[in-house]
């Protein structure tokens, strides 16, 4: 008996494809995508999908290919989800949420109405809309949402400055956007100033998680500082930050990976100014790094090793000598991404690990 073939919409196909980028944290682009994809689960699943079925899928007549239900079967199983039938249920509800901001189906060809709001400065019923949804969002959701409104200010043709200043207090843009969807490149325009609104929400001191916060959007701040150049900002923010608030080190650990991350090693940036690159401290976090990366999830490990070899911009040789050393120390990570990948420059190669929103940004939902 013949495998049974099932008819999948554009939009649907679009959803698995967007789920397995996130997952294997790499943009399904080429043959050679495919083809890791496809190690990827015979690793993981000891099930096979060629790397051509894959290529067919997702690259190659999209609109009329009908695969077989044994491959998405396959394919949700990779993506931790028990059946293709659980995992469409998924793409419907969130297909569904994203009709309520006014999310096409054409979303090549429409804007959002949300990314129309924002456009033409018509903010109040977006503001309403937005205030509706808690701060803790289911986490497909609230993530599909701060990537419209990271799609919508970052292609904004006006400036961002009204929505920074009536929005940035809201709980689910804070989470959402400001969270999820950091922008350390800042690519959106005012983005500096929509930290600041974002920020001066924030108590600090009145509890660990005010002080993650804090800590958090100004590491971002710290990093733009050093890169522009803007040393009387560095050098203010970084005195602040890294000498007057004092975080024991419960504090410290209590913190997400991300902003610990962050706030650890973009000390660098601030040392290169103010001080001198400590060579000493740097050795101190590598072994703590070298001794968290084996605890860590997939998506943990690559927040840690990007985030490293980004700040060691301040020293360009130790850079390289980190980034080879990692590629032995930790083999079985970067057997995971394409085989291209050694063949491009250090900082190709750096920032294809990049794990933040200005650098995925073309991996948006459909």
């Amino acid at each position: 008996m013949p495998k049974p073939k099932y008819k999948i919409s554009s939009y649907h196909l679009a959803s698995l494809k967007w789920y397995l980028e996130v997952k294997t944290g790499f943009n399904i682009w080429g043959k050679a995508d495919c083809r890791k994809v496809s190690d990827l689960i015979q690793v993981e699943l000891g099930l096979s999908i060629s790397d051509s079925t894959l290529y067919r899928l997702f690259l190659w007549d999209n609109n009329s290919h009908k695969p077989y239900y044994h491959t998405l079967t396959i394919l949700a199983k990779y993506l931790g989800y028990d059946s293709w039938m659980e995992l469409e249920k998924v793409i419907n509800e969130l297909q569904e949420f994203q009709f309520s901001y006014g999310k096409s189906l054409e979303a090549n060809n429409f804007r959002s109405l949300l990314q129309f709001n924002i456009h033409t400065n018509t903010l109040n019923p977006l503001y309403d809309y937005l205030e509706q949804f808690p701060k803790d969002l289911a986490i497909n959701k609230s993530f599909v949402l701060g990537q419209e409104l990271f799609l919508s200010l970052k292609t904004n043709p006006n400036k961002n400055i009204d929505f920074f200043k009536g929005f940035s207090s809201l709980p689910i843009v804070r989470s959402s956007f400001y969270e999820f969807l950091a922008d350390p490149d800042f690519s959106i325009p005012q983005y500096e100033l929509g930290l600041t609104y974002y920020l001066s929400s924030i108590t600090p001191h009145n509890s660990w998680e005010n002080m993650q916060d804090y800590i958090f959007a100004n590491s971002l701040l710290i990093r733009y500082y050093y890169v522009e150049g803007d040393k009387e900002n560095l050098q203010r923010l970084g005195k602040l930050i890294y000498e007057e608030i004092q975080l024991d080190q419960d504090q410290l650990d209590a913190f997400y990976i991300f902003p610990k991350i962050r706030f650890l090693a973009y000390r660098m940036f601030y040392d290169k100014v103010y001080n001198h690159f400590d060579l000493d401290y740097f050795k101190q976090l590598e072994a703590f790094f070298l001794d968290q990366i084996p605890k860590c999830n997939i998506e943990e490990q690559r927040i840690i090793i990007h985030t490293l070899l980004d700040s060691l911009q301040v020293n360009p040789i130790l850079q390289l000598n980190t980034m080879n050393k990692f590629k032995i120390q930790f083999e079985d990570f970067f057997n995971r991404l394409p085989n291209y990948f050694n063949k491009l420059s250090l900082n190709k190669q750096i920032y294809f690990l990049n794990p933040n929103a200005a650098a995925t940004f073309p991996n948006t939902m459909p």
